[in-house]
């Protein structure tokens, strides 16, 4: 017998009631809103895994909340005669989505206010995260929750250089993120806005660094494929490639003095989709193509796995502060996948590769992608969902759908 989301919300009502609560009773001892305890208690969403053992441990249900939840959460094989989308990628991302709504911070007025980095944890939201995840809701087709307050509160959170986080000064990643998502799921910002900030975020050390440069150069094809500093963009991104053996790349990073660099699956592959994305709209030239067809030979030829990585970087601070070290984690397979999609006469088994290390990052039990610690960086959902579906529309196949 298959367990529905209204069931369960049926179930949760009941217990309630018999406790002599009321809505806003539970939400306060679990610690959401009133509003996500509506929600679960129709239908619309289930609870989390970790929301529904404090449901269950509040009600003292002996775990019979927690298994009800997780059995309308995977249900099981429906009758012969019914269709259903269970176990594919249209399911994956309905799960995707409403696990991101079921994270969605909310304040004590139940007013949506935004993500936080790791999904699992309690900390307050922050404005990269909040930006992935109106980009990640984007993706996934259907918005699940009203965005106009997020999106007005992270447009209203801008600097003189943009969109900063908890790093002061320029941060062009962040500028990029939030740009991306404002642009896509609204038009409270204009191209004109969002390039001026981009340009204003971008100092002579980003111009180092080749993910900061296709981070902001895939969003400023976005707004404006034809704008001159979306050209100069494309410039500094060619220019930070180095030479291996005959081959240009792109590493981490393109400094004097480097010792012992080495070619970067992910950092070519996030170079390659921006500038993808630039000889679409129109950009012929042959450095261009030629960069786009090294590139690509050299990602098809690789044999090694394409699982995560951690780089070590170091951010300068403002104000004559001393550097600040900071590790940045990228979700390699999803990148490599998506630079697959678009390249021509890709053999199978390397697309299969890519495939097979982000369906081992998948939690299905959640709907979301963790880290290798049990982590849930939101960035890693919608790099994987962004990898999904564009793989969906080059490889209509079910090798899509998680093992």
């Amino acid at each position: 017998m298959i367990t529905t989301p209204e069931q369960v919300g049926v179930e949760l009502r009941r217990l309630r009631k018999a406790a002599g609560q009321t809505q806003a009773d539970v939400a306060r001892a679990v610690g959401v809103s009133r509003a996500n305890l509506t929600q679960w208690e129709t239908g619309r969403y289930l609870p989390s895994a970790e929301n529904a053992r404090l449901l269950d441990d509040y009600f003292r249900a002996a775990n019979a909340l927690v298994e009800k939840t997780e059995a309308a959460r995977a249900p099981g094989q429906a009758p012969p005669s019914v269709i259903t989308t269970a176990g594919s990628l249209q399911e994956v991302f309905r799960r995707a989505g409403r696990a991101l709504a079921d994270a969605l911070i909310r304040d004590e007025h139940g007013r949506a206010i935004g993500w936080r980095h790791n999904l699992q944890q309690h900390n307050p939201q922050t404005t990269l995260a909040t930006a992935y995840g109106i980009s990640a809701m984007t993706v996934v087709g259907d918005p699940y929750i009203d965005l106009h307050p997020v999106v007005h509160d992270l447009y209203e959170a801008r600097s003189e250089y943009g969109w900063q986080g908890r790093a002061k000064g320029r941060r062009p990643e962040v500028t990029a993120a939030v740009v991306d998502a404002l642009f896509q799921a609204s038009t409270i910002l204009s191209a004109e806005d969002g390039l001026r900030y981009l340009e204003r975020s971008l100092d002579a050390y980003s111009r180092t660094r080749p993910f900061l440069l296709a981070t902001a150069l895939r969003t400023a094809v976005r707004l404006r494929p034809d704008a001159p500093f979306t050209r100069e963009l494309a410039d500094d991104l060619l220019a930070t490639r180095l030479d291996f053996g005959g081959v240009r790349l792109w590493g981490e990073k393109k400094e004097e003095g480097l010792v012992s660099p080495e070619a970067s699956a992910v950092h070519t592959a996030r170079a390659l989709m921006a500038l993808r994305a630039l000889a679409r709209n129109g950009d012929d030239r042959a450095e261009v193509g030629e960069a786009l067809e090294a590139g690509t030979e050299w990602l098809i030829g690789l044999n090694q796995p394409d699982n995560g990585v951690s780089e070590g970087l170091v951010l300068p601070q403002p104000h004559g502060e001393p550097p600040r070290p900071v590790n940045i984690s990228h979700f390699t397979s999803a990148w490599v996948l998506q630079a697959l999609t678009e390249a021509s006469r890709v053999p199978s088994s390397r697309v299969d590769g890519a495939l097979k290390s982000l369906w081992e990052r998948y939690e299905a039990g959640v709907g979301l992608w963790a880290w290798g610690s049990g982590d849930l960086p939101i960035w890693m959902t919608l790099d994987a969902v962004t990898a999904l579906r564009g793989a969906a529309l080059a490889f209509p196949r079910s090798m899509l759908t998680p093992p």
